[in-house]
């Protein structure tokens, strides 16, 4: 992966303070996540959209289960989801319960591919834990961005050998893997998007940035897969909203001078 295209955002950093003036396109922006002004890994400045720290907390490595599978890729990003809306459930629970009502894949005598699901069992999923969601295809980087804004649960399909830069893991160029989408960022004087932040239980990455220009091609380019809540993440609680920020708050924010980022 090449320079700057990875790596997490830390908004407790003090050195992550930014100026935005002039910021029109915020008056009209559809922003119901939380949104903060910091800068990215590689020091660009950016207004990052969604609740990207508190949501790392719910990623882990694939393959924490009874049955050792390892594909399950999907398993994990729905409980990411669904701890996301208050559900807690380990990934164990999750693989046991698809398992039992037939929503994910075995590959018999390989564990290593064994757990793999598609979206409409990853949406079948979250519906059973009482999360409704559609899946999708051919999306946008904007679609799924906007998705994000609105606040909703995101998990995209995407192709592990372009993400982690592993020819290994590219197999067909399609999309052979699945992350959660937890955070986007953009230019703050025009709102070009500038990426995402995702949980990938693949590597165990959490809060990982992904440039626009390389989510284009390990997204967009193997068929835009994706599954979006059709809820949006409750209200958060009052020790939260200390460290969230969004919509009217955010443009306010941004328009009066510098909005630091620190607690």
């Amino acid at each position: 992966m090449a320079a700057g295209d990875s790596g997490s955002v830390n908004v407790d950093d003090p050195r992550h303070d930014c100026c935005a003036d002039g910021t029109g396109w915020l008056e009209c922006a559809d922003i119901h996540a939380p949104a903060r002004l910091c800068r990215l890994p590689d020091g660009r400045p950016s207004l990052v959209i969604g609740a990207v720290e508190e949501y790392a907390a719910f990623n882990h490595r694939q393959g924490d289960n009874p049955e050792n599978d390892r594909g399950d890729c999907g398993v994990v990003s729905c409980a990411d989801v669904l701890s996301q809306f208050g559900v807690g459930l380990t990934e164990a629970d999750l693989v046991g319960h698809a398992t039992r009502c037939r929503e994910l894949h075995l590959v018999a005598g390989r564990p290593d591919q064994s757990g793999w699901t598609l979206p409409a069992e990853q949406v079948a999923m979250l519906h059973d834990y009482g999360v409704p969601a559609h899946a999708a295809q051919d999306q946008s980087l904007e679609a799924l961005a906007l998705a994000v804004q609105r606040d909703c649960g995101v998990i995209a399909t995407v192709n592990a050998g372009v993400l982690w830069s592993d020819a290994a893991a590219l197999g067909d160029g399609q999309g052979n893997h699945v992350v959660t989408v937890t955070g986007i960022a953009r230019e703050p004087y025009d709102g070009a998007l500038q990426g995402f932040f995702i949980n990938d239980s693949g590597n165990g990455q959490s809060g990982q940035f992904i440039s626009a220009h390389l989510m284009t091609t390990a997204f967009v380019r193997t068929g835009g897969f994706c599954v979006i809540t059709d809820v949006v993440h409750a209200a958060p609680s009052p020790d939260q909203d200390a460290r969230r920020q969004s919509g009217t708050e955010a443009r306010a924010a941004a328009t009066s001078g510098c909005w630091s980022s620190s607690p």
